[in-house]
């Protein structure tokens, strides 16, 4: 008897330390999306955009579409991190990628001497901030979580929120001290910095992984084949493409927008914090219904308030009305990312996520490429605004159509879907 209660004494303890660790695991993959991609290199393009063509002279349309070639390295950066992630950890990757991210944003910050020198530098950054990535973060939280698997990938992203209301901001003060360029460099130390920490103190491989490693053919989930040649791979490719091509594009843009209304840059930079505290408001909200609801339909919902932001534009112009809608385009954003980890695991499981989702991610980085050069491009060429809002409800418009398509078939492996055999590798209480 007493040997029984010792046996359940030990597996209770076993527990709270596996919990434990589940949420010091989420708070350190939650630093580095605060850290990562979005929040430091691509949401601060909008604030560094204006001084680097006063400052150097260089063409506005050559130095605002630099960011498109780098996006798409980013792009095909992501299905390697993925897999990276899934054969090393994220913890690896955020050991060995914080020296390299820090480097990226030096590289363009201190060397750039032309605009075709800017445009390379931009791709080597992108190249080297892997670390910023969310895949390898979102892989490791999906093996560590899974009835709340929404919850948590909600919260790891509401942190990206954070960080697009703080860095922009960051980079706009850095800028009026010392310059772009130094500006670049130093948001880059300050960011890999957080990485680097986090992957020294907080984050760990999943629970199968740290009791020996289990078989990535025994986890449920398709292989990388598999998965490509199904149509809601290519489905959900698109629609979040196309998501990220117009709220992205639009968002980052968003100082450029308010600089056309003869807004100053720090209005431009509060614009941005908008943005970043809506997104945050709406990843928070997402995390309460993302495991209790048919996710697409929720992607619906959430985008269908960004798609007000539009009408917002084409009805006022006002400074209040712009920041107006900078918030609904923010809250809309927010279930970007974490709805695209999400609905990528329920589609075809964690045997392969990390590759899986490194490969919607580089459709999600093609839109995020193409977005903000083609606003960017036709806000500098003078295109009327109007058509520019009509175009991105287009866009919109058709992407929820197709997310009203998806079926409960198109995401077999939700929780209530695997047998007690296909979930012996996830923890079971979180």
């Amino acid at each position: 008897m007493r040997a029984g209660e010792a046996g359940q004494g030990a597996g209770g303890n076993g527990q709270a330390q596996q919990h434990e660790r589940a949420w010091g695991v989420l708070l350190g993959a939650s630093l580095c999306i605060f850290c990562g991609q979005a929040s430091v290199a691509y949401y601060t393009f909008g604030v560094f955009l204006p001084d680097i063509i006063a400052d150097t002279g260089w063409p506005a349309a050559t130095v605002a579409a630099a960011i498109g070639p780098g996006a798409l390295v980013a792009a095909i950066m992501a299905p390697l991190v993925g897999l990276l992630g899934d054969r090393y950890g994220a913890r690896m990757v955020a050991l060995a990628g914080a020296p390299a991210f820090a480097l990226g944003f030096a590289v363009l910050g201190l060397l750039p001497r032309s605009p075709a020198g800017f445009a390379v530098a931009m791709i080597v950054m992108w190249g080297l901030i892997a670390a910023g990535s969310p895949v390898p973060y979102a892989q490791m939280l999906s093996g560590w979580f899974d009835r709340r698997r929404g919850m948590a990938l909600s919260v790891m992203f509401s942190a990206g929120s954070i960080g697009i209301a703080v860095w922009p901001p960051f980079a706009a003060f850095l800028i009026t001290r010392m310059g772009w360029r130094h500006a670049y460099a130093t948001i880059g130390l300050c960011a890999a910095t957080l990485i680097l920490l986090s992957g020294i103190l907080l984050l760990r491989k999943p629970k199968a992984a740290m009791a020996g490693g289990t078989d990535a053919r025994t986890l449920p989930g398709l292989s990388v084949r598999e998965a490509v040649r199904t149509g809601r791979f290519w489905k959900i490719s698109v629609i979040f493409l196309a998501v990220t091509a117009v709220l992205g594009g639009t968002a980052v843009t968003f100082p450029v927008i308010l600089r056309t209304h003869g807004a100053d840059p720090q209005l431009g930079a509060l614009a941005m914090t908008v943005i970043g505290l809506a997104m945050f408001t709406g990843r928070l909200s997402l995390s309460l219904v993302l495991d209790r609801y048919f996710a697409p339909y929720v992607t619906v919902a959430i985008t269908a308030i960004a798609f007000l932001a539009f009408m917002v534009m084409l009805i006022g112009t006002s400074k209040a009305a712009l920041l107006v809608a900078a918030a609904l385009l923010g809250f809309g954003l927010g279930s970007e990312y974490a709805v695209t980890a999400y609905i990528v695991s329920r589609a075809f499981g964690i045997r392969a996520f990390g590759a899986v989702y490194g490969l919607v991610t580089a459709a999600v980085s093609v839109g995020a490429a193409i977005g903000p050069a083609a606003i960017g491009a036709a806000l500098l060429s003078s295109v009327d605004p109007v058509v520019i809002s009509l175009s991105a409800m287009g866009v919109l418009g058709a992407a929820i159509l197709m997310l009203f398509t998806m079926r409960s078939r198109d995401l077999p492996f939700e929780v209530h879907r695997l047998s007690a055999g296909q979930r012996i590798n996830l923890a079971p209480d979180f």
